[in-house]
């Protein structure tokens, strides 16, 4: 696989549990109580599971960027209306 690895596969019991490979466990680093994040797309068929901490991760760095593109466009704006009154 390019982007990632075959850990095997799982079935789901009764109360709608799995049981994530040991090897998908270690090699990933999710421990027993970790909070897990789960996306899926109906019409396709498929479920991901992320750790609740790379989402944050990724949403706190699209804040950052937010803001960044904010001061930006404010400065831009700023030195666009300082140039219209210098005319």
């Amino acid at each position: 696989m390019r982007h990632g690895k075959f850990y095997g596969s799982t079935v789901m019991g009764e109360r709608g549990q799995i049981v994530i490979p040991a090897e998908a466990r270690e090699e990933i680093g999710i421990e027993p109580g970790e909070k897990l994040v789960v996306l899926g797309n109906k019409r396709r068929g498929v479920v991901i599971l992320f750790k609740s901490d790379v989402m944050t991760r990724f949403a706190d760095m699209m804040f950052r960027k937010a803001r960044f593109f904010e001061e930006m466009f404010s400065s831009t704006v700023e030195d666009s209306e300082q140039d219209k009154t210098k005319e």
